[in-house]
């Protein structure tokens, strides 16, 4: 009887025993699990706070490709409509379109000032005078312009070397091989130093003596515009002297 009730005591124990492993096992599998995720979730917490900070906007590398620098376009009637509106007489956008209302009607009044007609043609003449002065009063703009960035300067330089005669690529501001090579010419026969850079002095020099003749280059060009004009002025006559009649005097 004692050895059956001890019996019943080791099962009911090793039953106890088992319930309590169970929940035990149980609860630290359940601890396992939730553990895992709350630990999973506090190392992501972790490696975000290390993780060095995403860099400010403007240090980032860009992806973009810069643009390339295209020099604007310039027509001869785009030429023809600058030179016009230097000359005081377009007033309208500069587009190129001179069959326009408003070009046609500069043309005119240009064509009436200057007495070449009373029409809104160009003589052949006067549109090659045209297109010429549109290149000149250009060339000034980048002459007297005041920027101090070095496209602007860029430009100005290579007006000027383009006036005398040394450059004769386009005009985009890029000192380039190009351009210094002109640079060096140019100093080479005007007798300054040697190098293909010029020096504060030099570049005043470069650009006041191309000032003035493209200054002299643009009155000339506006007095060919002038002696195109077909007024007739009447010739002045011319008077003719009788001849004197030889009389024999009465006492010779």
């Amino acid at each position: 009887m004692i050895r059956i009730k001890s019996m019943t005591s080791v099962l009911m124990g090793a039953l106890l025993l088992g319930n309590v492993a169970q929940a035990d096992f149980s609860d630290g599998l359940v601890g396992g699990l939730v553990g895992g995720a709350v630990g999973s979730v506090i190392t992501n917490e972790v490696y975000k706070s290390n993780a060095p900070a995403p860099a400010p906007a403007q240090q980032r590398r860009s992806t973009k490709k810069k643009k390339r620098y295209v020099a604007p376009q310039n027509t001869s009637e785009m030429k023809i409509q600058k030179a016009l509106a230097s000359l005081g007489f377009y007033r309208g956008k500069i587009d190129g379109e001179v069959n326009s209302y408003e070009t046609r009607s500069a043309i005119k009044e240009m064509n009436i000032a200057y007495e070449i007609s009373n029409d809104a043609s160009l003589q052949p003449q006067a549109k090659d005078t045209l297109i010429f002065l549109g290149t000149l009063f250009e060339f000034d703009r980048y002459l007297i312009s005041r920027g101090t960035d070095k496209r602007t300067k860029g430009k100005k330089i290579q007006a000027a070397l383009k006036i005398h005669g040394f450059y004769f690529a386009k005009i985009d501001g890029a000192v380039g091989p190009g351009t210094r090579n002109s640079i060096a010419q140019y100093k080479d026969v005007n007798g300054l130093s040697q190098g293909n850079a010029l020096d504060f002095e030099e570049e005043y020099q470069l650009v006041n003596s191309a000032k003035q003749k493209n200054d002299k280059n643009i009155e000339d060009s506006i007095a060919t515009l002038k002696g195109l004009s077909t007024k007739q002025v009447a010739p002045v006559p011319i008077l003719k002297m009788k001849p004197v009649e030889n009389k024999t005097s009465p006492y010779s």
